[in-house]
């Protein structure tokens, strides 16, 4: 019995065993969970919560992404001339973090040289100063604007934006050269370029930095030029060092698409010409524009405006004037002033802005030509209606004056279109009624804008029809007879205008011919628009040739051009300001069949002193000078250069260039009887009988009725002659000046050349050019005709 107890006493309590370890296992189970419980939440976070993010952050560390920037699509011309297009440039980029890697690794290299574990000497120390001071000197920049880059905690700065090719290859051969591996690299990009500098600036406008369309049709277009990014993502080990063998991926660039436009840079260029011409001649203060549009399509062909800029350097302003100014301004206040800073910003957005799409400004009498129209379709005039003008009017109380105050006394429809007569116009307007004018200023577009593509085309500033038709309404009727205080934009008015003379049609002006992609294929086309027919073909008609005896002998005769048949309106528009006048002509042509119309204006021609009618030139300022001048040279170069065949009357066929005949071993008798058949005059020098020499030589274009001059034995001299100015003199004076230097004038511009108000205004030759005997200078002359101050001349 004892054994047995004692025997049991000695076995293990299995139970309390058993309860100590539930309980131990227990505790750890719940001691395991608690712990794991923030590693949980943190696996969690990291995989299910902020997922995204890191992976983002992941793929950041272990690749690298660079963005590969689409070209940007062409601009053509009408012609397939390039207006603005995109090459490869490359921009600079540095990673300071990778920097202090690759200047880590330096460090090892010269201790492992040193301790002769390596047998390969270091190259240069990439120190930040010596890699801001090699960069500096490569990209133009200041050493130490990019040693504050280089400090940057980030891996990314970019440099320098937009290099050319040969800068890349420095910056390429420097990396080489202090083993910058991947802390120094490029990208390529694309960059702007526009190869003809100003020409039709503000239509085609610019890009920015990021090259995004900023202006003109860049902006407006800026989707479908812009194409879409690219990129190449690279795989990079632990130390940053790209991987290409392991991973690399390229995203194509899909560059933009090809804009086509109506202009034509030919005609863009005559344009541009005629303007900086006509304001350096006038002596313009505010600048002006140009328009030349097909009148049967409304497509634009050349738009001009002044002041322009440079499209590859659209910040810097080109003015001199202004130029001038501003420079007061930064030595008076600073560069950094808020003075200095807010005129440069007023100059510039000044060179931006298109004139005729974006400004209004009071028509003038070339608004008359709508009204003729309107008046004839609805039958209130006619063709043989006179008008008697005694040089003013009295409406409502307010004498109204003619640009003759003198008056022109009885004269036919076409006679007071001619001579722009503001009495007869008002009671045109009249004859139409407040209501009826008003109907047609919204039929030919007045009242809305012309829908044209191009940015930021403004309305016109026109009394509203209870006004018009109010208790105001007879002296506001009076005075929009004839183009007075009312604003339109100048595309409104060349718009209305074509509407006048292309048979009734009011067409939408538009820019864009197509939209191509880059292998050639039409994606988007315009076709003419028209928006509705405003008055009959019989009407326009009737207008075209009463508007082509405005060119004809009335106050637009200095638009005359020998060959070509020209109709149009001056106009002189009065402003509210002391001695601010916009002179301007409308004009187009062949006049029996229009193929362009243009719009030519000047704004605020400087007079000589206060109050005067001249400029400092001697230029009577009006639009039948100023603008007819300038309009008739643009519209013979036009359309000379669309092949328009001339068609001369008998009149203008006897002064039409000739070939010089050879008369060189002739006799005097048989010379001269040969030089006669060909239209020209003879001069002998010497006193044999045959004839030794000639000026001009066989075969050169003179004038016909030019005078040939013949050598009898004596020696034809062999000396260059000096061009002299010709400016302002009579046409005799030019005739016989160029004769006695041996040279031939080639007379251009009013049909009547010998009146005592016809004076020189231009000549192809630049005074002071030396040039042989012989030698044809042509010389535009104009009617300086100076009539009393008046709205509409």
């Amino acid at each position: 019995m004892m054994n047995g107890e004692k025997k049991q006493k000695q076995q293990p309590d299995r139970r309390g065993n058993r309860t100590i370890l539930g309980r131990t296992i227990f505790l750890m189970a719940i001691f395991g969970v608690v712990i794991f419980i923030p590693l949980l939440v943190r696996l969690y976070n990291l995989q299910i919560t902020n997922h995204e993010y890191y992976q983002e952050l992941a793929i950041g560390q272990q690749t690298r992404d660079v963005a590969v920037t689409a070209n940007r699509g062409t601009i053509y011309d009408s012609k397939g001339t390039p207006l603005a297009l995109s090459s490869t440039a490359y921009d600079i980029i540095v990673s300071p973090r990778d920097l202090n890697t690759v200047q880590e690794n330096y460090q090892k290299k010269v201790e492992a040289y040193q301790k002769g574990e390596s047998k390969t000497a270091p190259g240069p120390e990439p120190t930040d100063e010596a890699v801001a001071s090699g960069l500096a000197e490569i990209l133009g920049m200041d050493k130490d604007t990019i040693l504050l880059r280089l400090q940057k905690d980030t891996s990314y700065v970019r440099l320098a934006a937009k290099v050319e090719q040969d800068v890349n290859e420095q910056v390429m051969a420097f990396k080489l050269e202090y083993g910058l591996s991947n802390a120094l690299y490029s990208t390529p990009t694309s960059k702007r370029y526009y190869p003809h500098s100003s020409l039709a600036a503000q239509v085609i406008g610019f890009v920015n930095s990021e090259n995004e369309g900023a202006y003109g049709m860049e902006a407006y277009y800026d989707s479908v030029l812009s194409g879409e990014t690219g990129r190449v993502v690279t795989a990079k080990n632990g130390n940053g060092t790209e991987m290409l063998s392991r991973y690399e991926n390229y995203y194509d660039a899909t560059d933009g698409n090809n804009l086509n436009l109506t202009i034509d840079a030919t005609i863009q260029y005559y344009c541009e010409r005629a303007l900086e011409k006509g304001i350096e001649m006038y002596d313009v203060q505010n600048g002006g524009f140009a328009i030349a549009m097909d009148p049967n399509t409304g497509a634009i062909l050349a738009w001009a405006n002044s002041p322009t800029y440079d499209l590859n350097n659209p910040s810097q302003v080109t003015d001199p004037d202004t130029l001038a100014e501003l420079e007061t301004l930064k030595s008076t206040y600073g560069e950094d002033s808020d003075e200095y800073k807010e005129a440069l910003g007023e100059a510039q957005l000044l060179q931006w802005r298109n004139k005729a799409i974006n400004d209004t400004y009071e028509p003038g009498s070339t608004f008359k030509s709508v009204v003729l129209a309107a008046a004839l379709e609805e039958g209130v005039v006619s063709e043989s209606d006179t008008f008697n003008c005694t040089g003013s009017v009295v409406i409502a109380g307010s004498t109204i004056r003619c640009s003759d105050r003198k008056g022109h006394g009885t004269q036919t429809l076409a006679k007071a279109v001619a001579n722009s007569c503001n009495p007869a116009f008002i009671a045109i307007g009249q004859r139409l009624g407040a209501e009826k004018f008003y109907d047609y200023l919204e039929d030919f577009g007045f009242l809305e804008l012309t829908g044209i593509d191009m940015q930021g085309e403004a309305g016109s500033t026109v009394w509203s029809r209870d006004w018009f038709t109010g208790p105001y309404g007879e002296a506001s009727l009076a005075t929009a007879s004839f183009g007075q205080r009312f604003n339109v934009t100048p595309i409104q008015l060349i718009t209305a205008a074509s509407a006048v003379i292309n048979g009734g049609h009011l067409m939408q002006p538009y820019v864009l011919e197509s939209i191509t992609d880059a292998d050639g294929n039409v994606l988007q086309s315009t076709e003419p628009t028209e928006r509705r027919q405003v008055v009959s073909e019989a009407t326009s008609e009737k207008c075209r040739t009463i508007l082509e005896g405005v060119v004809n002998g009335g106050t637009g005769k200095n638009a005359y051009q020998a060959g070509y048949r020209i109709g149009g309106k001056t106009g002189s528009s009065e402003t509210l300001e002391d001695d601010h006048t916009i002179v301007s002509f409308l004009g187009f042509a062949p006049a029996d069949d229009p193929q362009v119309v243009i719009l030519i204006a000047f704004d605020n021609p400087k007079p000589v002193s206060p109050g005067s009618n001249y400029t400092s030139g001697g230029y009577y300022i009006s639009g039948g000078v100023m603008g007819a001048t300038r309009a008739g040279e643009l519209l013979a170069n036009i359309l000379d250069y669309m092949g328009v065949e001339k068609q001369y009357t008998a009149e203008e066929l006897s002064g039409a260039d000739v070939l010089a005949p050879s008369v060189v071993g002739l006799s005097v008798a048989d010379a001269q009887a040969k030089a006669e058949a060909a239209g020209l005059t003879v001069r002998t020098v010497g006193s044999g009988e045959t004839v030794t020499d000639q000026i001009p030589i066989q075969g050169a274009s003179i004038p016909g009725g030019s005078e040939m001059v013949l050598y009898l034995g004596e020696a034809k001299p062999t000396d260059q002659v000096e061009v002299p100015d010709l400016s302002g003199k009579s046409p005799e004076t030019v005739r016989q000046t160029l004769s006695n230097l041996g040279l031939y004038m080639k007379a251009t511009g009013v049909s009547d050349y010998y009146t005592s108000s016809t004076i020189a205004a231009g000549q192809s030759i630049a005074a002071g050019t030396m040039v042989d005997r012989g030698t044809v200078v042509e010389v535009q002359f104009m009617d300086n005709t100076a009539t009393t101050a008046g709205a509409g001349f």
